[in-house]
């Protein structure tokens, strides 16, 4: 590994949903990449409905498995960096310890923002649900 390399991560801010059409948009998107074969959704979708999960339970399992996978990455990330580093004999140990706070940071703010949106949909499904007489919807 190039000690000079750069990676830079770009993560676009969710919106988080404001009413049920925004709920329900998300829905769509995680359902249409579930339908391509080997992504983590359909893999995830997968297996959900194998064991009977709920909606609100197939959508937590979703975001757990995401971040479950997100922390794996990030920990094999350091441990290249450290590697890297102490292969190279910290030539720029900086640059290695920068870009791994740089990148727990953002892991960080990722874990915040699945969490907070998890809880957010499931409060617009528990008043959704409120709201619907048994037998519609």
């Amino acid at each position: 590994m190039d000690a000079n390399t750069d990676t830079t991560v770009w993560l676009v801010k969710p919106e988080p949903p404001h009413d049920a059409d925004g709920v329900a948009a998300m829905r769509r998107a995680i359902e249409q990449d579930g339908a391509r074969n080997g992504t983590l959704a359909s893999e995830c979708l997968e297996a959900a409905r194998s064991q009977g999960l709920s909606g609100e339970e197939t959508y937590l399992f979703l975001a757990y498995e995401a971040l479950l996978r997100l922390e794996e990455s990030h920990q094999r990330h350091l441990y290249l960096n450290d590697a890297a580093a102490d292969s190279a004999q910290a030539a720029e140990p900086s640059a290695a310890a920068h870009l791994a706070e740089q990148v727990g940071r953002q892991v960080g703010r990722l874990v915040r923002r699945v969490a907070d949106l998890a809880l957010r949909t499931e409060r617009v499904a528990a008043a959704h649900f409120a709201r619907t007489p048994v037998g519609r919807g």
